[in-house]
């Protein structure tokens, strides 16, 4: 009984990825605005991830060496870090100044 319960939801978990992937690019596909603004929210999330790659550093401590972090991999989560940082002060700025204009009209 078990393994069919397994079974069974490994089918649905590849039905809810698959419908994942499908369902974004049909809209896509289908409406040329919902392009425009994935590509937008794209571009801006490559860019601040570029800039966030820039400013992490990858030094390399001896407990990271223990743990097999490279280099490469000390900058990478450097970066999401700070892409963590930026969006999150992001988006509390954009709340705010959303909310003052709702109350100013």
């Amino acid at each position: 009984m078990i393994e069919a319960g397994l079974y069974l939801s490994y089918a649905m978990f590849f039905v809810a990825l698959l419908a994942a992937l499908v369902f974004p690019l049909w809209e896509v596909v289908t409406s040329l605005d919902a392009a425009k603004k994935a590509l937008v929210s794209l571009g801006s999330a490559a860019i601040i991830f570029g800039i966030s790659y820039a400013l992490s550093g990858n030094e390399v401590l001896p407990s990271y060496v223990k743990s097999g972090i490279a280099p490469f991999s000390s900058q990478l989560i450097g970066a999401s870090l700070i892409m963590l940082y930026i969006t999150s002060i992001l988006t509390f700025v954009l709340l705010l100044a959303g909310e003052v204009l709702n109350f100013f009209r």
